[in-house]
């Protein structure tokens, strides 16, 4: 990532995945993939990093778009968990579910 001090403009490289949080009210996920599940207090979405697992209250979306894999939620944001591709949070869940 680069960042040019004069105008405070990111440069993001195509496929990095960055998390902003703001005042932990507002976050902005990129190279996000997909949401596997979502509520008030729970969204899974699945990014290029892995499984990312956000808690909070209130949460809502307030901007997606699918084909940059760009995300906006605002809310109170609690604790943000990452998990790998290949174990964790998306088995857990399916496990809880399914036995």
């Amino acid at each position: 990532m680069t960042l040019q001090p004069d105008n405070a403009t990111y440069t993001i490289p195509t496929g990095d995945h960055l998390l902003t949080v703001r005042n932990r009210k507002r976050m902005d996920v990129t190279s996000v993939k997909s949401i596997e599940r979502f509520d008030q207090e729970e969204f899974l979405v699945h990014t290029s990093q892995g499984h990312l697992l956000i808690r909070g209250e209130e949460l809502r979306i307030v901007h997606l778009d699918v084909d940059k894999g760009l995300l906006t939620l605002e809310g109170t944001v609690k604790t943000l968990q990452y998990d790998d591709e290949d174990n964790g949070l998306s088995k857990s869940f399916l496990h809880k579910i399914f036995g």
